[in-house]
């Protein structure tokens, strides 16, 4: 079994009331027409039914009992019952299989125009905020149900894989994580019970809170003293990219030779990340910078606890933690002036300090286009006319950290897709791409969908449902970096005391 992602679309361009009248009227047409198809289906199966009635209301007769066409000179006539049925059958299988396609064909619209989102995400902000009311006025009744959630997705893999698998238990709570988190966050910045419905910062507050301990004893123990340098690839590690969807290969590239979990056998280590120069027509520079995720190093920049201080509410704080400095000193060293157009895109931690530089340095850089995969940043105070499009997993848990739902604007697009399992192998999928996208090399078991492949999967068929979100944004990206690569350059950092 492999898995697919079917991707939503939220915020972005959107098309003007008129039109979206339009759109639902036609999704309407289509729900009628694909509901009296298959309505029409089961006349004909009931069809069927009648005629094995008729064939087997007068058992004493051989003839009838066979389905066999029978004739005899003026004496016995009997139906070709058997055909009959057939055709009907046919008749009634077409007509389901027509009006799912037309009630597919619906969905599609209502995906690609994103019709309902507005509803979908009002409902969404009501659950989570119950949610987060629940968590905050009985944190131990709401520890204990999401834990009994958890522990059952734990028996649910045990029994379907023969083997306890971690990512159930993500699966099983993805609905309650959001909300959960803000109470968990309400409860540790201490604020009183139902002021949460007026703010949806309470994790970055209570972020601020812990880092202000967690950062000095961090500093005691890494080491504060950053060191950036450039480093040389033996091979090609990232290269030129006109589209998001190619900066997300290369981002997953980079992220997992640094991870040794692929051999490119280019020399690059941990904590490294690439800045690339674009040259446009006019001889003026444009900028691409990718920035992986966390790698666990103990004297890496992009650490752990680093997570913690970039979602602080305190710009300060954010620009304190060392994988944030790192990036800034890298595009420093790299040539960045002030007035040349950035595009950034990142995977976890790393669309963190994306999210984070652009809020807290736009004075500093012309960020005009930041694209985050898996990074919780709901919270950044970042500009309007930096556009941001970030790409979440329903049932990843770090996407949720922020504990609330992305802005949707139209210049903050979020796609989110859901997981599900797609065709075997062995067996010829009619699924088309634009319903799902196939997640590549995944697993035959459940897998933490934070890995940055199910985001490319689910960015992939936000693209092919032809959503003019997405191709706002796409379009802007390319704009943003449009030119001739002239360098790529690799950026490594490490702590010392």
């Amino acid at each position: 079994m492999s898995w697919q992602v079917t991707a939503h679309v939220y915020g972005g361009k959107q098309s003007s009331p008129a039109t979206q009248e339009e759109y639902r009227a036609a999704v309407n047409t289509l729900n009628d027409i694909g509901r009296a198809l298959r309505a029409r289906g089961k006349l004909w199966q009931q069809s069927v039914s009648d005629l094995e009635q008729s064939r087997l209301s007068v058992p004493s007769c051989p003839k009838l009992q066979s389905g066999l066409p029978y004739s005899t000179s003026g004496e016995h006539v009997t139906l070709p019952y058997d055909q009959l049925v057939t055709t009907c059958n046919d008749r009634a299988a077409s007509c389901e299989s027509v009006g799912n396609q037309i009630s597919d064909l619906s969905d599609l619209l209502v995906r690609a125009h994103g019709l309902y989102s507005e509803a979908e995400l009002r409902s969404r902000k009501i659950f989570n905020e119950v949610a987060q009311a629940a968590t905050q006025f009985k944190p131990g009744w709401a520890t204990l149900f999401l834990g009994s959630v958890a522990v059952g997705g734990l028996i649910g893999s045990w029994m379907q894989e023969g083997k306890v698998n971690p990512a159930a238990a993500s699966r099983a709570t993805a609905p309650f994580q959001e909300g959960y988190m803000s109470g968990i966050g309400s409860l540790l910045s201490g604020l009183p019970l139902g002021l949460g419905a007026l703010r949806t910062d309470e994790v970055n507050k209570a972020a601020g809170n812990i880092s202000g301990v967690s950062g000095p004893v961090k500093n005691a123990t890494q080491g504060n003293k950053l060191t950036v340098r450039q480093v040389e690839s033996k091979t090609e590690v990232v290269g030129s990219s006109t589209s998001v969807a190619q900066s997300l290969e290369n981002l997953r590239r980079l992220g997992e030779e640094r991870l040794g979990t692929i051999e490119l056998n280019s020399g690059l280590n941990y904590a490294t990340i690439a800045i690339q120069r674009y040259e446009r027509d006019d001889g003026t520079n444009a900028w691409l910078v990718t920035i992986p995720g966390t790698d666990g190093q103990s004297d890496s920049p992009f650490d752990w606890e680093q997570n913690v201080e970039l979602m602080s509410g305190d710009a300060e704080q954010r620009k304190k933690a060392d994988s944030a400095r790192m990036v800034v000193e890298a595009m420093k060293q790299a040539g960045i002036s002030s007035d040349e157009p950035v595009a950034l895109i990142g995977h976890s931690q790393g669309g963190i300090v994306a999210a984070e530089i652009a809020a807290d340095q736009s004075e500093q850089y012309n960020i005009q286009h930041v694209v985050t995969a898996g990074s919780p940043v709901a919270n950044h105070p970042i500009p309007s006319k930096t556009w941001v499009t970030s790409i979440e997993i329903e049932d990843e848990l770090v996407a949720a950290l922020d504990g609330t739902q992305n802005p949707s604007t139209e210049n903050w697009l979020t796609v989110r897709g859901t997981v599900s399992s797609g065709p075997d192998e062995t067996e010829e999928s009619s699924t088309p791409t634009y319903e799902a996208a196939p997640v590549q090399g995944s697993s035959e078991n459940y897998e933490l969908s934070h890995w940055l492949k199910y985001h490319q999967a689910a960015y992939q068929n936000a693209s092919d449902l032809g959503s003019p979100s997405v191709q706002s944004h796409e379009e802007h990206f390319k704009q943003t970096i449009a030119g001739t690569l002239k360098e790529t350059k690799y950026y490594e950092g490490r702590m010392s005391r």
